[in-house]
């Protein structure tokens, strides 16, 4: 069987904006009126496209971004957002120039960061917020002590290029739907904030909640919430009976580069042990672990192929995949492929592929950059309009239980 030409750049990511304002409004019903949801665009917007999603959420009202890091502030400022950004990882002394001159608001755990940053704010003629960043109970690495964060925030009332605008931690117990350390580590933080409150120390944005804890802590809300997962659709907590009102932002689809008929022992990869125990029809996919990394070691995972799941065979190359489609005859070259979203009556989502895998829903969107992202459902980048008439994209998807679908 001869191959047909594919199309150019046949693996993209098509992020419905439509949906992202769909589950900023869905989270804003589970929250306080009062409490300010900030979005967190770190990791390229976990896979969507940085600065597209922080557009998208300055226009939707978001009261600020959060990232991970200096950098990835620097480039939103640059793309031209102008609402807060918070740096969530606490700075690096040498970084304080870049905070300041990009106006970002900045994490701090010691003096150091704080003198620095002090100094570079005045510099720059700015008064800078900054948030204390404290260390939860039991969790390794980042953040102060409670000792060493009441002190910072005497010590940044006594500034004067800086104000402290925020005190939060980063909870481990909403990730694990673990109740006895939920309970440990907001005892222990609303033991600091009695203590700061005691001084006049609090801040106005007291923060613990991302987004696990909107539906296991919501409770603590307290000024502000960290949400990233949830405005993606993306569900990091095995399902448990809680309604999820979340719906994936992300499709991402490819198509079929070449068909072939297979014998038993045929290679399907490098390895000595990739060889096929039973002849079958395979396609050849025009996506492989350079566009999408969990394909590297992947275990148990399909895709759709005219609205029936394909298992995927053997190893995955850097630019392809391959895929058992012997009980799909009528399968062809050009075909449009499903690897996360909606095709006929069946879906695959983030967290099906998670757990065939072992990785956290998550990381299956941090896509390479040779995957192509789209953006359907609102105002789409310049130039990429007639691109989307082209592959034909529908502008609405009815069905809200699902995730996108093609047209």
């Amino acid at each position: 069987m001869s191959a047909q030409p594919v199309v150019k750049g046949a693996c993209r990511a098509v992020v419905r904006l439509d949906r992202l304002a769909e589950n900023l409004a869905a989270a804003r019903k589970l929250l306080p009126q009062r409490t300010k949801i900030y979005g967190v665009v770190k990791a390229n917007g976990y896979g969507h496209g940085a600065l597209p999603v922080a557009r998208a959420l300055e226009r939707f009202g978001v009261c600020g971004l959060a990232v991970d890091s200096v950098d990835e502030g620097v480039a939103l400022r640059d793309g031209g957002v102008r609402i807060p950004i918070l740096v969530l990882n606490p700075l690096l002394p040498e970084e304080a120039t870049l905070v300041a001159a990009h106006g970002l608001t900045a994490a701090v755990a010691s003096f150091d960061a704080v003198h620095a940053l002090d100094a570079a704010a005045g510099t720059a003629g700015r008064r800078l917020p900054v948030h204390v960043r404290v260390r939860a109970d039991r969790a390794g690495g980042l953040g102060a002590d409670h000792d060493l964060a009441e002190g910072l925030l005497q010590r940044l009332g006594r500034l004067e290029h800086l104000h402290a605008e925020g005190l939060f931690m980063q909870m481990i117990g909403t990730y694990r739907d673990d109740p006895r350390q939920i309970d440990q580590e907001l005892s222990d933080f609303r033991a600091l904030l009695a203590r700061v409150e005691g001084r006049g120390l609090r801040p106005p944005l007291v923060h613990a909640i991302t987004s696990p804890g909107l539906l296991n802590t919501s409770d603590a809300a307290f000024d502000m919430v960290r949400l990233g997962a949830v405005l993606y659709g993306i569900r990091m907590n095995p399902p448990d009976g809680r309604r999820f009102p979340f719906r994936p932002v992300m499709e991402v689809v490819s198509r079929i580069a070449f068909i072939a008929d297979m014998v038993p022992g045929g290679d399907v990869g490098y390895g000595g042990d990739a060889r096929l125990a039973t002849g079958g029809r395979l396609a050849t996919i025009s996506l492989g672990y350079a566009d999408a990394p969990f394909l590297l070691r992947f275990k148990d995972t399909a895709v759709l192929i005219r609205g029936q799941r394909a298992p995927l065979v053997g190893e995955a190359f850097m630019g392809m995949v391959l895929a058992d489609i012997s009980a799909i005859p009528e399968a062809a070259l050009s075909d449009e492929v499903v690897v996360v979203g909606a095709q006929g009556a069946d879906a695959i989502r983030v967290e099906d592929i998670g757990r065939w895998n072992g990785i956290r829903p998550s990381a299956v969107l941090m896509l390479g950059p040779r995957a192509r992202r789209v953006y359907v459902g609102g105002d789409p980048p310049v130039g990429q309009g007639e691109e989307l008439d082209r592959l034909g994209y529908a502008d609405r998807d009815s069905d809200p239980g699902r995730p996108y679908r093609h047209a």
